[in-house]
């Protein structure tokens, strides 16, 4: 079933967004999950590995009709996966949508996206990466909660088992009061200030949320906890969209800056490079800046809901929700 007719328009503009916060009903236990490919081509084989997995924990999972194809940088034309993400939203048997992989892509979809069908009929949504910028504009126009997590081709073992148990939980209402309860924490650091704050967190790729910058299609992030990710970026190029963020305006105005995984373990000079840069960027600025969050490319990561109420101590270095990002308690 193809979407031929788009419900009729928000009157708010795209960039105030609705007022009500739209939370999707919880992943039930042996629930349907549908895969889509919004980005970039996936490898037949390892995703076919993550859906057995998926399969073996007792969900039924089934691919949109293009996720395995391959027209060059993306896995069909632009229109074919906007539609083939809408109907995952529509179909009243699908439970929750899952991302097959980013990489490049979702950026064309948000001018032809239907966000108006996707907020009439709320799923949880998991990706992360090159997804970041569909789940920053469904929250921007609806405020509709979608989940920053593994990618459904990572479900091949990519990432650790406490990642996908995590990840279900966090979908299924189970996650525990501090979300960085399980995860290691002994790497993590406060860069600069101290505290506890409260915001809403928005957590995502620092390209992708970069190319958002000038356009309707971002979040207010004032006095928002941001936190960042990336991956084979270059020391100047994290500093030229640090500071592209800062001439934006936006880094002057956040509660918190977090910091997740950018995968430097074994380069201490570009991560001196990124602590300097961090600091300079925000210079003038007192909130706490904290960094080697698990969140990220690596295999140990958080699921996090993007836009939620959040609070986080940078002291105790406990990050807690402040209200339900669910439509319902799981039965």
């Amino acid at each position: 079933m193809w979407i031929t007719q788009a419900l009729a328009t928000t009157t708010l503009s795209v960039r105030n967004g609705a007022t009500k916060l739209i939370r999707p009903r919880p992943l039930p236990i042996g629930g349907k999950i549908g895969i889509c490919s919004p980005a970039a081509p996936v490898k037949e084989e390892k995703l076919r590995a993550a859906m057995a997995s998926l399969q073996r924990v007792g969900f039924v999972v089934e691919a949109a009709p293009s996720t395995f194809s391959n027209i060059g940088l993306f896995a069909a034309p632009d229109s074919v996966r906007a539609r083939e993400l809408e109907e995952m939203f529509v179909r009243p048997d699908i439970d929750a949508v899952f991302c097959a992989r980013g990489g490049v892509g979702c950026s064309r979809l948000l001018e032809i996206l239907d966000t108006d069908l996707i907020a009439a009929h709320p799923k949880p949504f998991l990706g992360f990466s090159d997804i970041t910028v569909l789940q920053w504009y469904l929250f921007a126009k609806h405020k509709l909660i979608s989940f920053s997590g593994p990618l459904a081709i990572e479900w091949d073992g990519s990432v650790s088992p406490h990642t996908q148990i995590f990840a279900l939980q966090m979908l299924q209402g189970r996650n525990p009061a501090n979300l960085l309860e399980g995860f290691a924490q002994d790497n993590i650091a406060v860069l600069r200030g101290s505290g506890v704050v409260q915001g809403r967190l928005f957590s995502g790729n620092l390209a992708m949320i970069t190319t958002l910058l000038g356009t309707p299609y971002l979040p207010d992030l004032t006095q928002a906890i941001l936190l960042i990710e990336d991956i084979s970026e270059a020391p100047y190029r994290v500093d030229r969209m640090l500071f592209h963020l800062r001439n934006a305006g936006i880094l002057n105005n956040l509660a918190a800056l977090l910091v997740g995984d950018f995968q430097l373990a074994q380069d201490p000079i570009a991560w001196t490079y990124l602590q300097s840069s961090l600091l300079e960027a925000t210079r003038g600025t007192e909130y706490p800046i904290v960094v080697n969050l698990p969140y990220g490319h690596g295999s140990e990561r958080m699921t996090l809901p993007v836009g939620a109420e959040v609070t986080f101590d940078a002291a105790t270095f406990s990050l807690s929700l402040n209200e339900a990002v669910l439509a319902q308690e799981f039965p």
